[in-house]
């Protein structure tokens, strides 16, 4: 298995502005390109993923805390309201895409394209007129969710630059996206402007090597809390774990090759 960060993505703005619309559009580019996509839906009302009176339906109302339903396609219904985090972690056990687009969680700190003018931080990569968006101009936007989108998490360590948290280390990456922004402002030819992006690119990808965020091939959850480690740990965790099950006869279930390691830990004997 490769590296467990994904690149996220969130559509955010208010009602009737056009988010289900250019989040459909995206995610279109973006397979276009061949990258894996999952999404996630955020909604104030109740999403009922099932049909009155079907099976499952039944099972849930009869009082199932989790209702799994398996066919030609899979779906949970769980009643319970998991943090984005926590989504975002599971997605990656179950399915390992390139792209998560996310419509809605407008308070998170992860990029965003906005379908409203109000609705603009620090972490907004553009403002879009959903509405009136040419199909022609998905491309360009998808270009720029491709070189700024990210996914960081608050990490156990204090790396060189003195960023160990994830909302320091995205705003260091969209000041990247501001700065091309500004110099967009500008008239930059379109062949500097190419180069510069180009450039932009390898510094993020630069940065983030320092940060030791990159080649992380292990993924940590505590008491349900997400907790990101840097390389090091990632290597340290793997290496102790799969020297362990190396000494075991795996072979007698049919398995050979450790491509994948999932592991829960019931600690009884707490701190």
């Amino acid at each position: 298995m490769g590296s467990v960060k994904i690149k996220i993505i969130s559509v955010v703005g208010k009602k009737d502005t056009g988010k289900t619309s250019l989040t459909v559009k995206i995610i279109k580019e973006l397979r276009k390109r061949s990258f894996k996509v999952a999404t996630i839906k955020h909604s104030h009302h109740m999403l009922e993923m099932d049909r009155e009176n079907t099976d499952t339906w039944k099972h849930k109302e009869a009082g199932s805390e989790t209702v799994v339903g398996i066919g030609s396609r899979t779906f949970f219904n769980i009643n319970k309201d998991l943090s984005l985090e926590r989504l975002l972690f599971l997605i990656k056990l179950i399915d390992e895409p390139d792209f998560v687009v996310v419509e809605g969680f407008k308070n998170y700190n992860y990029a965003k394209i906005s379908t409203s003018k109000e609705i603009n931080d620090e972490f907004t990569l553009k403002n879009v007129d959903a509405l009136n968006i040419k199909d022609s101009e998905i491309p360009k936007l998808v270009d720029l969710i491709e070189n700024y989108s990210y996914d960081i998490l608050d990490t156990l360590y204090i790396d060189n630059c003195g960023l160990n948290d994830a909302e320091s280390i995205g705003k260091a990456i969209i000041s990247q996206s501001q700065e091309r922004k500004d110099n967009e402002k500008e008239n930059i030819k379109e062949n500097k402007e190419e180069n510069k992006e180009e450039n932009e690119k390898k510094e993020i990808q630069k940065q983030l090597k320092e940060l030791e965020v990159e080649d992380v091939e292990v993924l940590l959850s505590i008491n349900e809390k997400v907790i990101g480690v840097n390389s090091f740990v990632s290597s340290f965790m793997k290496n102790s774990i799969l020297g362990m099950l190396n000494s075991l006869k795996t072979e007698e279930y049919g398995i050979k090759d450790f491509d994948k390691v999932e592991l829960v830990i019931n600690n009884g004997n707490k701190k």
